[in-house]
């Protein structure tokens, strides 16, 4: 299989929900999934069943599942955020309201869990619904985080491995399971530390301008993410003034310029240390299926994170 190969299965995938509703809904849906995405799950998903020898036509339902579900839970997250765009497209709730936005997030769930139980594997819908469990809780978690004193590192674990590594972990397991893959578990964890790097490297951008949003917009929202507690790590002396910013973004930025450049840095090296481990497990994968080529292209879907954030090296 070759990256241009993964690419047509991933344009492949049909994203537009059926014209079963009285109400405009379902329009509003597919102007939504017409606009398109990175559909990194889906991608990922394809590459693990790739890995087991599985065909697009078995893949495609799976692949069409995460995609929906990770769009759900983008719409419900614009509410929650109050977000005006996302990738420079109005959002929904901008556009109508709230009340609009959660609606069509339940309904992109439901076309999901019924679709699921269509292809029959209760298994493998019973993983997606402890994937979206897992997303509720994360953004609980992330929500009750605002109110901690002091934050640590495995707390911000937790939720990235819950917000953004449960429906990648789904990828990974979900081909495994099809194939009856006997190491379950390794999937699962590769899922989950993808997911890890992904939010390290959200954080990352965070502090920039480039991506179209203003900087430092989570600890703005009383938030602290990976380059901030980096931050306070390497420079202790900074601790109160950042905790004291989480707690009213009227007050002036502590760190300087060179400081936060420190902090992105020491973030880059968790992550490419992270990443030196999965493709260790992916690389014993691939040998062990005769899917040698394959490394070069989970390679670099791994480093196309990564840059997103590669100018601020």
């Amino acid at each position: 299989m070759k990256l241009q190969e993964l690419k047509l299965s991933v344009d492949a995938l049909q994203l537009g929900v059926a014209r079963e509703t009285s109400s405009a809904l379902s329009t509003e849906l597919n102007e939504l999934t017409e606009a398109g995405g990175k559909k990194f799950r889906p991608g990922m998903l394809f590459l693990m069943g790739h890995l087991f020898h599985l065909k697009d036509s078995l893949l495609a339902t799976y692949a069409r599942a995460v995609e929906l579900t990770h769009l759900a839970s983008l719409v419900h997250d614009d509410v929650i955020d109050e977000s005006n765009t996302r990738r420079n497209h109005p959002t929904i709730n901008s556009l109508k309201n709230n009340t609009t936005a959660i609606l069509a997030g339940d309904y992109l769930l439901a076309t999901v869990m019924r679709e699921l139980a269509q292809a029959n594997n209760t298994e493998i819908l019973i993983d997606l619904t402890t994937a979206i469990r897992d997303l509720a809780d994360g953004e609980w978690l992330q929500f009750d985080l605002k109110k901690k004193e002091e934050v640590k590192f495995q707390d911000l674990e937790e939720i990235a491995i819950k917000k953004t590594g449960s429906l990648i972990r789904w990828c990974c397991t979900t081909p495994a399971k099809l194939a009856k893959h006997d190491d379950i578990e390794t999937m699962a964890y590769l899922g989950e530390r993808i997911g890890l790097i992904f939010q390290m490297a959200d954080d990352i951008v965070d502090g920039l301008t480039t991506s179209g949003k203003p900087a430092f917009l989570d600890i703005l929202n009383g938030q602290i993410n990976f380059v901030t507690l980096k931050l306070i790590e390497i420079y202790p002396e900074l601790a109160k003034s950042v905790y004291r910013l989480k707690a009213d973004p009227t007050q002036a930025i502590p760190w300087s310029k060179e400081q936060y450049q420190k902090a992105i840095e020491a973030v880059d090296t968790s992550i490419n240390s992270e990443r030196d481990k999965i493709t260790s497990i992916f690389s014993g994968l691939c040998q062990k299926n005769n899917q040698p080529e394959l490394l070069d292209i989970f390679e670099m879907m791994i480093a196309k994170i990564q840059s997103n954030y590669a100018g601020a090296l």
